[in-house]
């Protein structure tokens, strides 16, 4: 089986990256060098560079490279940005969307929390998980006691009340212990 092989021009080379840009394909050099090594080396070879020959394309390099270089500034000001949009910015939901930012706030910032403090937004109306006190724990497993659900092996309490569950093994070491911190220990199984 004879390959066939593209004859490639500066035109050529115009010509794929317009149709690829219009078909919405990504056009950032990893993504075209594994999929498309041929447009990618004769976009180096014709223009110096993948980022010159898209520029010649007259496309926004900067909008399309996937890595992007971070400062406080920049991550300041794309919070704001995502915030105003009505994004969600609690962690979890921001690494879904956003992992380059969290990855970049954690360098920079220590973590995505002092990030978001930096930015001008109190974290504790952003995040998703209930902030726990030991007494609130103890609290909250008595009143579940009262309307009778069964608290007697974690599994079940894992499932059903996942952050109380958390929270109770971070402050107490275990759902055990934190049963017997609201001295209920008579309903554990065993």
């Amino acid at each position: 089986m004879k390959r066939s092989y593209k004859r490639w021009s500066k035109e050529e080379v115009m010509r794929v990256i317009g149709e690829l840009s219009r078909g919405g394909t990504q056009l950032n050099s990893g993504y075209i060098a594994r999929n498309y090594p041929a447009l990618a080396y004769a976009g180096r070879k014709f223009y110096g560079s993948w980022e010159s020959a898209i520029k010649a394309a007259g496309l926004n390099y900067e909008a399309i490279r996937r890595k992007c270089f971070w400062s406080k500034k920049k991550i300041v000001a794309q919070i704001r940005q995502l915030k105003g949009a009505g994004e969600k910015l609690n962690v979890s939901a921001a690494e879904k969307t956003h992992g380059g930012l969290v990855g970049a706030a954690s360098v920079y910032f220590g973590s995505w929390r002092q990030a978001i403090v930096a930015a001008g937004y109190d974290y504790a109306k952003i995040k998703r998980q209930k902030e726990w006190s030991k007494a609130e724990i103890v609290n909250e497993v008595k009143r579940m006691k009262a309307t009778g659900l069964e608290l007697g092996t974690t599994i079940p309490v894992r499932k059903r009340y996942r952050t109380l569950h958390a929270a109770a093994v971070r402050y107490f070491g275990s759902w055990a212990a934190a049963m017997k911190a609201a001295k209920l220990e008579r309903l554990l199984k065993h």
